[in-house]
């Protein structure tokens, strides 16, 4: 059985956005230079950050 606190850090919700085309070419380049692992984890990355400064 996997602890509840588990299950709250692993949960994701899946939503659909509209992206600029230059910045989703500049997240693939990240990605491709490998300090994203894909999509979700750069938009992840850069909404933490927002959060912070916020």
């Amino acid at each position: 059985m996997i602890p509840s606190y588990l299950v709250i850090l692993l949960s994701k919700v899946k939503l659909s956005i509209t992206v600029d085309e230059e910045l989703i070419k500049w997240l693939d380049s990240q990605i491709k230079k490998k300090k994203f692992a894909n999509r979700s984890h750069g938009f992840e990355y850069g909404l933490s950050k927002v959060k912070e400064s916020t």
